[in-house]
């Protein structure tokens, strides 16, 4: 979803500059600007429609979704989600895609020992308690 509909403002432009020209104008106006919106509106609820809350990423996916069911995990049990098949190169691109998108963000939960990360949905910074 968000690489189908993550260049929405300059789609917008480039609609409104098309009604422009089309209604003889030498400048966009609000109208131009009004009508724009309104079709890349459309656009993005038939992507979202067709997509849902695919991200395009399959790893990017089974996080999120495992995020959805159990609400947060650490970076030890999504490695394990792929059986310890995905390198961290993969899995830190797929958080990423997270972390961008606004879907999930880490949360760094300091031990007597190493530092744990755990990762919950949502963009906002909370505290977790670990599962």
């Amino acid at each position: 979803m968000g690489a189908v509909t993550s260049r929405a403002s300059t789609q917008t432009l480039r609609l409104a500059l098309i009604y422009a020209l089309l209604d003889c104008s030498r400048a966009i106006r609000w109208e131009h600007l009004d009508a724009a919106y309104r079709v890349w509106n459309y656009c993005e609820q038939s992507a979202r429609f067709i997509f849902g809350d695919r991200l395009g990423d399959p790893i990017a996916d089974k996080i999120l979704a495992a995020l959805q069911q159990k609400g947060s995990l650490s970076r030890t049990q999504i490695s394990e989600l792929f059986g310890r098949h995905k390198s961290a190169k993969e899995i830190d691109a797929a958080l990423r895609v997270l972390l961008i998108g606004g879907f999930a963000h880490p949360v760094v939960q300091s031990t007597d020992g190493r530092d744990v990360e755990y990762w919950v949905l949502g963009c906002e910074k909370s505290e977790i308690s670990p599962p």
